[in-house]
């Protein structure tokens, strides 16, 4: 009987044991994630602008923006698109041409590039007061109103900047712009602001965005993005894995990630009164060319020019880019409809 007993009491003591070891491991496993976090942040190299000309910081009351400036004559501004390891980057082929003759201004979105990545909510209504607050107090608008590139979701944020202060904006140039057909549910719906938090968590939230922007998940988004993968260089790809790897710099695509930086535009879009022109890569895959028809049947104010290229006529065709924004900036503005 006391053998029995003493085998008894060894039982129970080696229960904790076993809970202690599944603790560790659990620690174990939860240390290791946060190494290989820190590592992949570590090794990512420091980010800098392709951009050649006069670079700026602008104090915005939510965080600096880095932006360049060059040329001279009408104020000119290019807003990038919304990604992971998002930049004004994108605008380096046709950056130079179009400052011949203008004035060109690109800057980064707040917790993109350069510009600062605070730990906020990235929201559409503060991309949207972000380009307002720009165009004012850098760039002058309210002297002059300025003419606008923009790109697929910051197409989106420029449209509806447009109609809240038509004032500011003289013409608007939207490569495929989202918000009618793609990326125009609520932003504020419980999924989307569920996948935020989740994506903005330090541990879970890090390996999730880690995992997504690997330099794989990079070089697969960006092959699916251009026309020809050709152009999806190595230096390409680790530029991007770079700019997508800084400190804090999963806060703003974590709302992209979500849904939460999805934003209509209808309303928006068929209230504007100055000349529209729309850009599209004929293949482009994420959105489709035949989304331009709900554009131009919502205001009859819009143009069309269609690039035999993927979804980046900018960089894939600079030259032709370059040259029909500058005819259709030259073009004279035709009497507004009523």
């Amino acid at each position: 009987m006391q053998d029995v007993q003493s085998v008894q009491r060894m039982r129970r003591r080696r229960w904790p044991a076993k809970w202690q070891i599944a603790a560790l491991a659990t620690a174990g496993g939860i240390g290791a994630l946060a190494l290989a976090n820190r590592i992949t942040e570590a090794t990512a190299g420091d980010p800098y602008s392709v951009l050649e000309g006069e670079h700026g910081r602008y104090a915005w009351t939510r965080g600096g923006i880095s932006y360049t400036v060059r040329g001279r004559g009408e104020p000119l501004v290019l807003i990038h698109g919304v990604y992971a390891g998002a930049s004004s980057f994108e605008f380096r082929r046709v950056f130079a041409q179009l400052a011949e003759h203008h004035r060109v201004y690109a800057f980064d979105l707040l917790g993109f590039g350069l510009s600062d990545r605070p730990r906020v909510t990235y929201t559409p209504d503060l991309y949207v007061a972000l380009i307002q607050d720009f165009v004012r107090q850098v760039v002058g608008g309210m002297d002059h109103p300025v003419q606008v590139v923009a790109s697929s979701l910051g197409a989106a944020f420029a449209i509806r900047a447009a109609a809240e202060r038509p004032d500011l904006f003289e013409r608007l140039a939207l490569i495929e712009p989202t918000g009618i057909q793609d990326l125009a549910s609520d932003p504020e719906s419980n999924a989307h602001i569920v996948w935020r938090t989740i994506l903005r968590s330090p541990l879970v939230g890090q390996t999730m965005y880690n995992a997504i922007t690997s330099r794989t998940s990079i070089r697969f988004f960006l092959r699916t993005t251009y026309n020809s993968r050709d152009e999806v260089s190595d230096d390409l790809v680790d530029y991007y894995y770079t700019q997508a790897h800084q400190p804090n710099a999963r806060f703003a695509p974590a709302s992209f990630i979500a849904g939460a930086l999805d934003t209509p535009v209808d309303e928006e879009y068929m209230r504007l009164t100055m000349p529209i022109l729309l850009l599209w890569g004929k293949n482009a895959r994420f959105t489709p060319l035949e989304h331009a028809r709900a554009f131009r049947q919502l205001n009859p104010r819009t143009d069309l020019r269609v690039f035999e290229c993927g979804a980046l006529p900018q960089d894939e065709l600079p030259d032709e880019f370059a040259r029909v924004v500058e005819n259709w900036l030259r073009s004279p503005i035709r009497p507004q409809l009523s």
